[in-house]
């Protein structure tokens, strides 16, 4: 984790000039640490969920386990709440980890079961769909620890997680980069960036990948 954290140590570094490495990023500080949003229970039980904070929202589809990111001030209070898709008694579990412990943990075993968390109290309602709606999908190597570094030209969050992840960018400033760091036998990473619901990247590389808005 050494060799991960000067490797983001030096694209931070990089980040914060008038070139960056997009080419148009400029001063972009570290926000503070993300909560992380995850979605397991039995491995490959499918869910339909939707996630909130008070200005945005953003619904997706996907099979356990998940690992979701906001990035936006991590004090704002969301929701989250996920449906399993199925009517067998596989174990649907959510949590929000916020730094080392568990801020929120409910679970469902019933056929199209529902859970709820919540991080800073929640919110009342589900806000407006995101717009724009920026997602990044990292889909390997599975369950390979990462670091990763993504912002857009005002702020950059640094994320600790595992894949997939879903990473998801409350009303960005300017375009979004994010760039993933492996160890040396990491393998190769692959993932996508869809905007308003249309992919408009796909990259592979390893053990480093760089994905960059067009």
């Amino acid at each position: 984790m050494g060799a991960i954290g000067a490797a983001i140590a030096i694209s931070a570094a990089a980040c914060n000039n008038q070139t960056g490495f997009s080419g148009s990023v400029g001063n972009t500080p570290n926000g503070p640490k993300l909560p992380s949003f995850e979605i397991l229970g039995t491995q490959g039980t499918p869910f339909t969920a939707t996630l909130s904070d008070s200005r945005s929202s953003w619904t997706f589809q996907g099979n356990t386990p998940l690992a979701v990111f906001l990035c936006n001030n991590p004090s704002n209070a969301a929701s989250l709440v996920a449906t399993k898709t199925t009517s067998n008694n596989n174990l649907l579990s959510l949590e929000i980890i916020s730094g080392n412990h568990i801020s929120d943990l409910q679970s469902t075993n019933a056929p199209f079961g529902s859970a709820t968390v919540q991080a800073a109290g929640g919110i009342g309602t589900i806000s407006p769909q995101a717009s724009p709606d920026l997602r990044i999908f990292l889909r390997g190597p599975f369950d390979e620890k990462y670091s990763a570094l993504v912002e857009d030209i005002q702020t950059g969050f640094i994320i600790n997680s595992r894949a997939p992840t879903l990473i998801l960018f409350d009303t960005p400033n300017g375009k979004v980069d994010a760039t993933f760091f492996g160890n040396q036998n990491f393998g190769v990473f692959s993932a996508n960036m869809t905007l308003n619901g249309q992919v408009v990247i796909n990259v592979s590389n390893g053990p480093n990948l760089t994905i960059r808005q067009p």
